[in-house]
């Protein structure tokens, strides 16, 4: 396991604005516009997918671990913004405080989360490793992990618990995990002439969402070559990740290390060990059911 400073996520919450997904969209190529021109005029060697991922992001998640996990976007950025949509009366700068947004599909996104995960992802450099987890799908069952903690039972009974709070309430709901599935996907389409918010029109308003689960799985598992893997590879991937386990330890379910506390944390507490696998096994099943 690497070792880091810390890892629990901290949420930054600024005002939180509500938009249809037509005004997302617009706001959203406004902002890749105006992010575009500051890279130009400033000539920044940073990539324009970290300049818009981390603005966006930054607007909820912020702090020490989310920089670690994330980076950060140059300091200069948000004044910037902010002067241009005052200068142009524009609201670019929104994008970065919307909730959950309801698709053309008619389920419902958490936008900044989308581009949380996806900024992860884009900083470790890797579909499968680094931070990808943590950010998205892993973080989200560690909190499912969590949520079950006020149920008692065997793991079958805890897996009833589990599949009803995955994707309907809860720390895990709908816009959380529509958001952890397509991140990589809209980030894996991305390319440099094209932009977020035509890759996101065009995926929403398409049939190519509809398509999600086995895409996000050959993307986040490419060792799995049946579905009868997944339960096993997805606990293995989970269970073996060191952010996640320095996060379970954060929620009570890991033991803490003598010397390090939760920065080296041991095995999962014993009477935790379903409520992990049941968390990690819902997920699993949500996507096996899919594919």
């Amino acid at each position: 396991m690497k070792f880091i400073t810390t890892i629990l996520i901290f949420l930054f919450f600024k005002e939180i604005y509500t938009a249809t997904f037509s005004e997302a969209l617009l706001n959203l190529r406004k902002l890749e516009s105006y992010i575009k021109q500051y890279k130009d005029e400033k000539k920044s060697k940073v990539s324009l997918n970290h300049l818009i991922l981390s603005y966006i992001r930054e607007g909820k998640y912020k702090g020490t671990a989310w920089t670690l996990a994330a980076g950060s976007p140059p300091s200069d950025l948000e004044a910037y913004i902010k002067a241009l949509d005052t200068e142009k009366n524009t609201n670019a700068a929104s994008c970065r405080g919307y909730g959950e947004i309801v698709l053309p599909s008619k389920e419902k996104m958490d936008f900044v989360h989308l581009f949380a995960t996806m900024n992860g992802i884009d900083h470790s450099n890797s579909f499968t490793d680094g931070f990808s987890a943590l950010v998205g799908w892993g973080g989200d069952v560690a909190q499912l992990a969590q949520d079950l903690k006020k149920f008692n039972g065997t793991l079958d009974q805890l897996l009833v618990e589990a599949n009803k709070l995955l994707g309907v309430k809860g720390q895990f709901g709908e816009g959380d995990l529509i958001s952890d599935l397509d991140a990589p996907i809209i980030l894996e389409k991305k390319k440099d002439n094209n932009t977020f918010a035509n890759i996101i029109e065009e995926y929403y308003k398409g049939d190519e969402w509809k398509s999600r689960v086995p895409k996000f799985v050959k993307l986040t598992f490419p060792t799995v070559t049946d579905k009868t893997q997944l339960r096993q590879v997805v606990f293995d991937r989970y269970n073996k990740d060191g952010y996640i386990q320095i996060l379970e330890c954060q929620y009570g379910i890991r033991v803490a290390g003598r010397i390090l506390g939760c920065y080296s944390p041991h095995a999962v507490i014993a009477q935790y060990k379903n409520h992990q696998k049941a968390a990690v096994y819902a997920f699993a099943d949500y996507l096996k059911k899919r594919l």
